[in-house]
């Protein structure tokens, strides 16, 4: 629940994320106790333990994807459709955590509109239960003593890569297997302790477990670092519950509720549900969703999972109802099928025939944004032109396709250079600043609010007047919806431009330097200043990702932004 209700967005539940670790380590627990028992009794076979696995896990999760394939396939521009196609198939692989953790980044898709986002932890247990039993069955032979004190080695390990990871690639660390595994472990050492242990004070132990947990739930936020050492909170909280929880406590006895005893039940579901709901419905829609959609997005959820572990969870789980053949044929029909339909969505990048009827796609993403990199040079020609040094990250590299399209660069000596960062990390290289001395025009394009103040600094105050800031961006919340506004009406369609932006756009011009020049596209492109255009004249799409130019969105704005006369300079 705190998992669903922090992606829901409702702000008490700011460390609801902590809800995966905690469920990693039941998991743990449960697993290794299913195991440990049968090893004990000497008739663990992998091949049920996986079966059993399979039947829990792959049904409920192939019936949501199949679920969300015809709803990514209408309402998803290609790039997000590409990404969905991709975490289909890494999801059905169990890699998707190696996905997630391959492609964060810079370019990577906002969380909110990812519909599988969520089953990078399905990654990381279904890693665990592969690779676990072998290692507890490996390990059996030596005594229990002796694998207790394996799978501790292993669980230090882990927290220590876990707490560098988070340090050097803190991004990556949040999907690896390695930075979670010492949680899981966690519960599987409870899952020794348990057949062993009888504690006194178990109220007390139980309570401080709760408390741990509930800490963790409405303290922590997104600025903390996890996973990480803080991750100990949520991670031994639960421990503490599974340990000392026992009848006759307080703990125990809210536990068993039935409300919550219910939610137990259909969890699975529940977790497997909430993510592609709110993300289609995010998809679908042209303006953030509020707390009563998000609501009853939750109640959709509830509805849906009860449904589908009734009428599969249940049944799959039964050998009596579903027999092994005719499940592993379901099942490898199913995963073949949408293993096509991610692989075919990932290959043609979206099935962008579907949104831009014969269009040459190449013109309508990131790739487009990067082909201006020939002209990231370090030395101007000697020619005698101007020359001119547009600095940005890929805004920068939009601005410079513009110019591109508008046909301007013949007329000066034009370098694009990604490497002026800002704030400073470190002195201006001397390749900048040979660049510095030999420029006539500066054009800085949204690195930053305060970068304008630097560059002054780094270029001397008397150059300010060669300066250029470019302003801010941005198509709205969401560009998706503009899927279904009809070819004859694209032209005169507008999007609401986001308040952050605006508050950014003013900033800039407010901390811009005595004597640099301001080019406010949101008022010279929207023209009002708080809408952005769409689609240009023919409908095709500005952008695909709300931030980035498409082709001919950067000639829609080559055809329209020199009027500005502080670009005077540049005609």
């Amino acid at each position: 629940m705190p998992v669903v209700l922090s992606h829901a967005g409702f702000p008490i539940f700011t460390g609801g994320f902590v809800g995966v670790d905690i469920f990693f380590v039941i998991s743990g627990f449960l697993i290794t106790g299913i195991i440990i028992a049968e090893l004990d009794k000497g008739r663990f076979s992998l091949a049920r333990f996986y079966e059993r696995r399979a039947r829990r896990i792959l049904p409920a999760l192939f019936v949501v994807i199949l679920a969300c394939i015809p709803f990514a396939w209408l309402w998803m521009l290609p790039d997000m459709m590409e990404n969905f196609g991709q975490s289909v198939v890494a999801t059905i692989l169990f890699a998707n955590n190696l996905l997630l953790a391959k492609t964060s980044g810079y370019w990577d898709l906002e969380a909110e509109f990812k519909p599988l986002l969520h089953t990078w932890s399905l990654g990381v247990e279904e890693q665990y239960y592969v690779l676990f039993p072998l290692l507890l069955v490996g390990l059996w032979r030596w005594g229990r003593k002796p694998t207790l004190v394996a799978i501790g080695v292993i669980l230090v390990a882990s927290l220590i890569m876990c707490e560098i990871g988070g340090r050097l690639f803190p991004q990556a660390n949040f999907y690896l297997t390695t930075s979670r595994a010492w949680e899981l472990l966690v519960g599987s050492m409870c899952a020794f302790a348990s057949f062993r242990l009888e504690r006194k004070y178990n109220e007390v132990l139980a309570t401080i477990g709760m408390l741990l947990i509930g800490f963790s739930i409405f303290v922590y936020d997104s600025h903390v670092p996890f996973p990480s050492l803080y991750t100990l909170a949520p991670v031994f909280g639960t421990a503490l519950v599974l340990l000392f929880a026992r009848e006759g406590t307080v703990t125990c006895r809210i536990l068993s509720l039935s409300p919550l005893v219910g939610i137990g039940l259909i969890s699975y579901s529940v977790y497997l549900w909430h993510q592609p709901l709110f993300a289609f419905a995010r998809t679908y829609s042209l303006d953030p969703l509020g707390p009563l959609d998000m609501l009853g997005l939750v109640a959709a959820t509830f509805l849906l999972s009860w449904l589908t572990w009734k009428y599969v969870e249940t049944p799959f789980r039964d050998r009596s109802i579903t027999p092994m053949r005719f499940l592993s044929t379901g099942l490898a029909t199913a995963a073949a099928l949408m293993f096509a339909v991610g692989l075919g969505a990932h290959l043609t990048h979206g099935f962008p025939s579907r949104v831009f009827n014969g269009v040459d796609e190449r013109e309508m993403f990131i790739a487009y944004n990067s082909g201006v990199f020939r002209f990231k040079t370090d030395d101007f020609p000697k020619n005698g032109k101007k020359n001119v040094l547009v600095m940005g990250d890929s805004t920068g590299r939009d601005f410079v396709n513009v110019i591109e399209e508008a046909g301007r660069q013949r007329d000066y000596n034009l370098i694009y250079r990604d490497d002026y960062v800002c704030p400073a990390q470190s002195p201006v290289s001397p390749t900048l600043s040979k660049l510095f001395s030999e420029t006539d025009v500066f054009v800085l394009v949204y690195i930053g609010s305060n970068c304008a103040g630097q560059l002054t600094a780094d270029i001397g105050a008397e150059n300010a007047k060669k300066l250029i800031v470019i302003g801010p961006k941005h198509f709205g919340y969401n560009l998706n919806p503009f899927l279904r506004t009809p070819p004859d009406e694209r032209a005169s369609v507008r999007s609401k431009i986001l308040q952050p932006i605006l508050d950014e756009n003013n900033l800039q011009r407010a901390t811009l330097p005595p004597g640099g020049k301001f080019v406010d596209l949101l008022h010279l492109i929207g023209r009002d200043g708080t809408t952005m255009p769409v689609f240009d004249e023919n409908g095709l799409f500005l952008s695909q990702d709300r931030v980035h130019l498409t082709k001919p969105g950067a000639i829609y704005f080559a055809e329209r932004i020199f009027t500005d006369p502080a670009l005077s300079v540049l005609h």
